[in-house]
């Protein structure tokens, strides 16, 4: 099993719908994603398995390993990893 991570894109807002997942470039490192996350775990999570809304400061750090322009103003933004048996397509569920 490999870990994947995409950004879900959602409707601004708390009542806001899923609009879609944007996958994270493989050249993303774990060690960068927890450096930036890690100010806010309750509980350390190095391995970056857990979902994490973003803030403006973390999209654009993130905004380099994401094709699409993620666009504050617009969308919500969560970082979310999910495993895929290995030898799977390239493209993130839903």
């Amino acid at each position: 099993m490999r870990i994947k991570r995409a950004v879900e894109v959602w409707e601004k807002g708390m009542d806001g719908a899923p609009c879609g997942q944007w996958p994270l470039a493989e050249t993303v490192s774990t060690v960068f994603l927890y450096q930036l996350f890690a100010p806010e775990q309750r509980v350390p999570d190095p391995d970056m398995l857990l979902s994490y809304f973003l803030n403006p400061k973390q999209i654009a750090a993130v905004q380099p390993y994401v094709a699409q322009e993620m666009r504050a103003d617009q969308y919500d933004f969560i970082l979310t990893a999910y495993g895929e048996p290995e030898g799977q397509a390239d493209t993130p569920p839903g």
